[in-house]
């Protein structure tokens, strides 16, 4: 039994109970005094644990063995829950989920805002019910999937180290096993339809043989799969990510086409050249072996077409429900002015434009931003117009305050890590009645929300919505109006 006094070191064991969830997903217990987050854990379970690191004022720790099961413990579904690490809260009732992300959002605003803490107490009740996804299984309208090896092992020749992989496959690199690659047999986030193209693709791997990707050698040819379905249009997209250039590639095309031009729903195969260290080509080189380059996406009355690299929400009902999120916070009217900063392919902004005069958006991907201007004049929305380039740069030149554009209501979706300081500042300068903040961090929205908070803004509401069952991701839509 671990007492107050107790030193505590990485490799010590220690028996635990689970308390409660935190932001990132990790269950949070107490060695003694000292706080010990434990990843793969839920409230309940009595854990024996193994600490790996030390924090200063607090701990991690992994599971080594489960001595008691949680009460509201279930069994997951998938078999792989606890091997791939997608989807950790599998063993956890749905209704238990939504109701530990409600609370983290709480918890979240009212211990990182900074501001003083009589404000921050205030914080927690803002937050209204969680919005729960429309489906708890299968709800993911894109995957990608590693090609790989179940095992490496390597050895010293010569001065030189040598790298021997065995078993080439398919499926997800597991948490911090980046070199070999977990074989996924089904999963139960994507759509059902994405399984049967899985099955499909290992078919070809095997009747073909096409060397596999190795990280460590950096030699092989198959490195990434990209499966991509439109849930309303049921329209299908394969994209095979290469190491490989034209050259090399060409005479493989028809072997390619042989195998997967048949299908059902198949509307675009692709093939793209891979060349780079990263995971993600910067300058992808795309061949269109069958079909368009794009596949075709209902929200609500509008259509989109998505290429292999646009982003787009990965739980299509979930997003439907995220924007009426948005919309009911705004409450626009046609006399608003609408900023839509870090817009993407302009999903947001197409669907607030029958609300308002006008919408402005930011994006600083080109191709995201020519694929917003396709999809606004198919969908034959005129009151929309887009700025190319990144949102701090935008803001303080093109879209300053005071100048072409005067913005009753901003609308910020911005990526994980938050809102770029200069960004924040322009968008603060603009002093717009309202302020919509969508986010998938609420770490970094609390941070922001300080500043807004100093500024003149006050939190009227935040509304969390599920769009990622099973896993620790949390969105918001926040309200903040100018007093």
């Amino acid at each position: 039994m671990s007492t107050p006094s107790t030193v505590i070191a990485p490799g010590q064991a220690h028996t635990v109970t689970i308390e409660k969830l935190t932001f990132g997903g990790s269950g949070l217990a107490h060695i003694g005094t000292l706080p010990v987050f434990v990843p793969d854990s839920i409230p309940g379970q009595n854990l024996e644990v193994v600490v790996t690191k030390m924090k200063g004022n607090y701990a991690e720790a992994k599971v080594k063995k489960v001595l008691r099961k949680a009460k509201d413990e279930i069994n997951p579904r998938c078999p792989h829950a606890h091997d791939c690490g997608g989807c950790v809260w599998q063993n956890l009732s749905y209704d238990k989920q939504i109701d530990y992300k409600e609370d983290i959002v709480r918890e979240t605003l009212a211990h990182l805002t900074p501001v003083d803490e009589a404000e921050r107490k205030n914080l927690p009740g803002r937050v209204l019910k969680i919005i729960p996804s429309p489906q708890v299984f299968h709800y993911r309208n894109k995957m990608e999937f590693s090609f790989g090896y179940t095992a490496m092992r390597a050895e010293e020749q010569g001065g030189r180290r040598i790298y021997f992989d065995e078993n080439p496959t398919i499926g997800f690199h597991k948490p911090g096993q980046w070199s070999t690659v977990f074989p996924i047999t089904e999963c139960h986030l994507y759509d059902e339809q994405l399984q049967m193209l899985l099955m499909t693709v290992r078919r070809f791997m095997e009747e073909t043989r096409l060397p596999v990707y190795n990280p460590k050698t950096q030699k092989g040819m198959l490195r990434t799969l990209l499966l991509r379905r439109g849930v309303h249009t049921g329209e299908q997209m394969i994209c095979f990510l290469l190491q490989a250039r034209k050259k090399e590639l060409e005479p493989l095309f028809q072997t390619f086409i042989r195998h997967f031009s048949g299908r059902p729903g198949l509307a675009s195969l692709l093939v793209v050249e891979h060349m780079g260290l990263h995971d993600k080509p910067d300058f992808p080189k795309i061949h269109t072996l069958f079909g368009k380059q794009t596949i075709t996406e209902r929200l609500f009355d509008l259509q989109f077409e998505i290429s292999p690299f646009s982003f787009f929400q990965t739980n299509t009902f979930g997003a439907e429900k995220l924007y009426r999120a948005i919309a009911d916070a705004a409450e626009l009217t046609m006399r608003d002015t609408v900023l839509d900063a870090y817009c993407g392919m302009g999903t947001i902004g197409q669907y607030l434009a029958r609300f308002c005069q006008k919408v402005v958006g930011v994006e600083s991907h080109p191709s995201a931003v020519e694929d917003a201007l396709k999809s606004a004049g198919k969908n034959r929305i005129g009151n929309i117009s887009f700025y190319k380039g990144k949102a701090e740069q935008v803001l303080h030149q093109q879209l300053k305050a005071g100048g072409k554009y005067a913005f009753n209501v901003i609308v910020v979706d911005p990526p994980r890590p938050g809102l770029h300081p200069r960004a924040l500042e322009a968008v603060i300068d603009h002093k717009a009645d309202k302020v919509v903040y969508v986010s998938c961090n609420t770490a970094t929205f609390a941070r922001d929300l300080g500043a807004f908070l100093k500024k003149g803004y006050e939190l009227r509401t935040v509304q969390p919505v599920d769009l990622f069952p099973h896993t620790a991701h949390i969105e918001t839509v926040a309200l903040l109006q100018r007093k």
